[in-house]
């Protein structure tokens, strides 16, 4: 069930503090309620993506090189008030909401666009709209300009609204998963994909392969070279203890 304006403002000065929800600084009530709808303004730090500093970003690199290379395709930069930010066509920037959410372990959320800013071009999000009961942090905008003009936004405008939906608690909520990436969130975070544990997976089945090429490769020069037999057999059963790995992991 989405929460109207009464049953939203009911939440958010709810007793209990464990079905209360949390929006903060809420500067205009007046204005950012809607009639199922809060509206949420842009904070004040962003993410900006270089395109030409790295050819791609290869997943199955080691974690802490993913985390240098995102370090340098990023730029990280924030704004004062009254200071713009320009939006060029086709351009994209990570920010946050200046407000901090909590959602209690019985509600989920959805972020989306306001109508005013969809009709000049600008996307609040990409694929991320979906916000999990028990998240707490800052949203993060994943911003978009797809019209034809620049757009100029700044830090403090409403840009998005958010609805809020009741139902049953959650036994996970977004906060005690096993690896919340994004809980207690503040300012704009950039993307952990690289963190998720089937790339871990995918890792470890790339050096097993490349562990089993190199194995293979020193078996054929030690025959080549005309190697004692012990060592040749070291060699091949080095390759099949590999290949029995790769077998665990259906390959």
């Amino acid at each position: 069930m989405i929460l109207n304006e009464l049953q939203l403002l009911t939440r958010l000065c709810h007793p209990d503090h464990s079905k209360r929800i949390v929006v903060t600084p809420l500067i205009d009530p007046r204005h950012q309620f809607g009639p199922a709808s809060l509206d949420v303004r842009l904070g004040y730090e962003f993410k900006a993506v270089r395109t030409s500093r790295l050819t791609h970003l290869d997943v199955l690199r080691p974690v802490d090189e993913l985390r240098l290379q995102v370090r340098q395709y990023t730029d990280e930069f924030q704004i004062q008030p009254l200071q713009q930010v320009v939006l060029h066509p086709q351009e994209f920037l990570l920010g946050s909401t200046l407000e901090y959410i909590r959602l209690p372990n019985d509600v989920t959320a959805r972020i989306e666009g306001r109508s005013s800013w969809g009709r000049m071009g600008l996307e609040v999000h990409a694929t991320a709209g979906f916000v999990d009961p028990g998240f707490r942090g800052c949203l993060t905008f994943e911003l978009k300009n797809v019209g034809s003009l620049p757009l100029t936004v700044y830090a403090g405008v409403r840009i998005a609204q958010v609805t809020f939906c009741e139902g049953e608690p959650s036994a996970i909520p977004y906060a005690e998963k096993l690896e919340p990436k994004y809980a207690d969130g503040i300012g704009t975070v950039g993307s952990l994909v690289y963190t998720d544990p089937e790339f871990e997976r995918l890792r470890t089945l790339a050096d097993l392969k490349a562990s089993r090429d190199d194995a293979v490769s020193l078996v054929r020069e030690l025959r080549r070279r005309g190697a004692r037999r012990s060592r040749i057999e070291a060699a091949e059963g080095e390759v099949a203890d590999i290949q029995a790995q790769l077998r665990c992991h259906g390959l």
